[in-house]
């Protein structure tokens, strides 16, 4: 499990309506699905080096740890992108745990990009533990249940015939029951080879009848570009 800060607590909590293809809602809070790609990285060495910055400090930034975004209504930044890593100072020996929020606007171009660094804690999450969590068994019989729901409730909505294929990447947020991010497999009747989208499917059984809800479906976009 890892754990997230107040702050990413608060916008879970602050879920709002916004578009989508289907009548309904779209969570605000998604994964940063690659957390190896050199673009998320480049990010997160913009705001240790802005930190450095700031506070006259010579961190260097190690590796990643977890990462979400979410969409802003501002004429001036697209995203606040949530990054946890490890970074290391030349006076201390182990690496430790950092968190920073960037405010960015894509495209991501080297070397210089439209960000800005918002936030940057030292150790986040200590006193909010254990609400979020990849999902490690991608084949799990409940998770491939939920995929597959949330391909048929859109299939529904949007009168399409998508076929789901597999898995292949998921977290889970704890608010108040459960979110599942799934990155999935999915292939149309049109096409030959297979899509990927995302998707958000909130299981909170004693306010939603059945259990779950479609929540947001979308084809996968990165952030970066």
């Amino acid at each position: 499990m890892a754990r997230v800060s107040h702050s990413i607590l608060l916008s879970f909590f602050l879920m709002v309506l916004a578009e989508a293809s289907y009548s309904g809602g779209e969570v605000v809070v998604w994964p940063i699905w690659n957390l190896n790609d050199s673009k998320t990285a480049f990010v997160a060495k913009f705001a240790v080096a802005q930190h450095n910055k700031k506070t006259n400090t010579t961190l260097r930034f190690v590796t990643i740890v977890d990462g979400d975004y979410e969409r802003l209504a501002n004429v001036k930044w697209s995203y606040s992108v949530q990054l946890t890593f490890f970074a290391k100072d030349n006076k201390i020996a182990r690496p430790k745990k950092y968190e920073a929020s960037v405010l960015y606007t894509p495209p991501l171009k080297y070397p210089n990009s439209a960000m800005e660094l918002n936030k940057f804690l030292k150790n986040p999450g200590v006193l909010a533990a254990n609400y979020v969590s990849w999902i490690k068994d991608l084949k799990d019989s409940k998770v491939v249940w939920i995929a597959e729901f949330a391909v048929a409730e859109y299939n529904k909505k949007a009168n399409t015939t998508l076929q789901f294929v597999r898995v292949l990447n998921g977290k889970t947020y704890l608010v108040a029951g459960l979110i599942y991010h799934l990155l999935i497999s999915i292939k149309d009747e049109s096409d030959a080879h297979p899509k990927t989208y995302e998707t958000a499917v909130l299981d909170i059984p004693w306010e939603i009848k059945g259990g779950y809800k479609l929540d947001s479906f979308k084809l996968f976009k990165s952030i970066w570009t």
